[in-house]
């Protein structure tokens, strides 16, 4: 009875020294057992598309994804996710979506890779026993081996605070509420060998994803960009019918000789067009672009409700960035600030200076020319939270020359405007009063009477009344934003800031149709440009005589108060 114990044990020892060590397989593992519903709502193993496994071999630890519709690409990195969870020790995955409907959708997606694995695997997961410790109804936490994986909505859980998230994946960020923050937290609970996966559909242009893509496709951060066009999933086609042929539009024409498209992909991609609504707004075919864009440019640019138009505000920074970096140093924008001396609660105008400074508040793209007039629109902070802003005019042809922008206590802000307008050649000065009417009774202070003038009735029993100050209000705003619109749309050439134009990427229409910044975004810039515009009528738009003469603005305006 004994030997026989002996040789069972003999053999068992055998048996487990025989049997083949499991290599761990991620694909393979996804393949074989994790499973998915498919679009016709069956359970099936989740088996690569030829996308999926363009990104699989591509992947690393940094991936930034720009999705087209209904690829896949967020089922495949829960999975991916979901596999290290139950095959690694100790570890944490979050899976972070921008709404509840999408939360609940994706933690669908885990419970049924949970509920399909083998028995057998469930009971190491939780230590024999027959079902997982749960943190709350949509996390899984497996004793067995120290891991979990959790999931949930942007904005609505505090994901990271003091703990550490090995895998983490963001989804549709592009509409996340205040990205910039929830993204600061989250990245901080992520170590250095973690994992990290940013996707989302576009969603306009100028916002945190479409920034985070474009610096990426620069170099200029640590993630990793991908796209993927329509025309590379191999479901997007239709076979032609025996005999049938294409006779291709100029736009297609076009698309075969860029992308080398198929007839067959054309076909499915002209019933794609026909089976799309269209309206005033937005053509099938500006709607197919959204949908399903042939590249990354298209699929940021047919999305979002900007006010401006992005096709020319993007081809004018991609002109001014590829200009400026073929440039010598001393042919380049000079930043810096303005010095002066103060006496006798005045400002010498004499000592007036510009000096170079790689950290100065103001940026001249032309020096002032004499007898050239100028015109100053300029936007003051709101309670201290925004920027203040200043944009100058040639206003012979409405080109912007130089910036001002900065944050700054009101009084020092009037006074660089002062010397802003002093050094280019005594322009009219356009400065918002809206918020704070201190810049204006501090440049009265100092005897600068060239200001823009608005009329004012403030008794219908006594005249009208000259004031200075730009006044924004629900008539005056609509109107130099839309002259603001025309001059984009007609004279793009005249904007030089790159700040200023990535501001216009990022002012929308919001939710009431009303254009403003989006949310974590600035205006000031826009703002004062646009004052800018609407002063133009103001000041001259001929040079000034060449003998020296200099206007008497105290006697022509007076002093004509707020």
């Amino acid at each position: 009875m004994l030997l026989a114990k002996i040789h069972d044990r003999i053999k068992e020892q055998a048996k487990v020294k025989n049997t083949p060590k499991w290599v761990r397989e991620p694909r393979k593992y996804i393949e074989e057992r994790l499973f998915i519903r498919n679009k016709t709502k069956q359970v099936v193993p989740l088996t690569f598309n030829p996308i999926q496994s363009m990104y699989w071999d591509t992947k690393t630890r940094r991936d930034i994804i720009l999705k087209p519709r209904q690829l896949g690409f967020s089922t495949l990195t829960v999975a991916r996710f979901f596999e290290c969870v139950v095959n690694e020790e100790n570890v944490t995955a979050a899976i972070v979506a921008h709404d509840s409907d999408s939360t609940q959708k994706i933690f669908q997606i885990v419970q049924l890779m949970y509920e399909r694995l083998p028995e057998a695997k469930k009971e190491q997961l939780n230590n024999g026993k027959g079902k997982p410790k749960y943190g709350n109804r949509k996390e899984y936490y497996f004793a067995g081996n120290n891991s979990r994986i959790y999931v949930g909505t942007a904005g609505a859980d505090k994901f990271g605070r003091g703990q550490t998230i090995n895998y983490l994946l963001c989804s549709e960020v592009a509409f996340w509420p205040n990205p910039e923050e929830l993204m600061t937290g989250l990245l901080e609970a992520v170590p250095i060998d973690g994992e990290i996966v940013i996707e989302s559909t576009a969603n306009g242009v100028g916002n945190y994803y479409h920034q985070t893509y474009e610096d990426a496709k620069r170099g200029k951060n640590t993630w990793n960009p991908h796209f993927y066009a329509w025309f590379q999933h191999p479901e997007y086609h239709l076979e032609l019918n025996p005999g049938e042929t294409l006779e291709y539009t100029d736009e297609e024409r076009a698309l075969v000789e860029k992308y080398r498209l198929t007839p067959e992909q054309l076909k499915w991609r002209r019933w794609k067009i026909a089976s799309m609504p269209s309206s005033a707004e937005m053509s099938a075919e500006d709607r197919f672009a959204q949908e399903y864009p042939a590249n990354d440019l298209e699929a940021f640019l047919m999305t979002g409700a900007p006010v401006f138009d992005t096709k020319k505000v993007m081809a004018r920074i991609e002109y001014l960035e590829t200009a400026r970096a073929a440039m010598r140093p001393d042919e380049l924008p000079v930043r810096g600030n303005f010095v002066y001396a103060y006496e006798g609660q005045m400002i010498v105008n004499s000592s007036i200076r510009f000096l170079p400074d790689p950290n100065g508040v103001v940026t001249i793209y032309k020096y002032p020319e004499a007898r050239r007039p100028y015109v100053l629109g300029g936007d003051t902070a709101e309670g201290g939270k925004d920027f203040s802003a200043g944009q100058m005019l040639d206003n012979i042809t409405g080109e912007e020359v130089a910036v001002w922008h900065g944050h700054s206590d009101t009084d020092l802000y009037a006074k660089q405007m002062y010397c802003f307008c002093k050094f280019y050649n005594g322009a009219l000065a356009a400065i918002e009063m809206n918020f704070d009417l201190h810049p204006i009774k501090e440049l009265e202070r100092l005897e600068y009477w060239h200001q823009y003038r608005r009329e004012n009735i403030d008794d219908y029993n006594e005249p009208e009344q000259t004031k200075h100050g730009f006044k924004t209000t629900s008539v005056t705003r609509p109107v130099i934003i839309a002259e603001l619109v025309t001059v984009v749309r007609e004279s793009i050439y005249l904007i030089n800031d790159l700040p200023t134009l990535y501001e216009m990427l990022s002012f929308v229409r919001g939710p009431t149709g009303k254009p403003e910044a989006a949310p974590g975004k600035h205006d000031d810039l826009i703002m004062a440009l646009a004052i800018a515009h609407q002063a133009r009528g103001q000041q001259s738009m001929v040079l000034a005589p060449e003998y020296n003469y200099e206007p008497e603005y105290e006697s022509s305006f007076g002093r004509t108060g707020y």
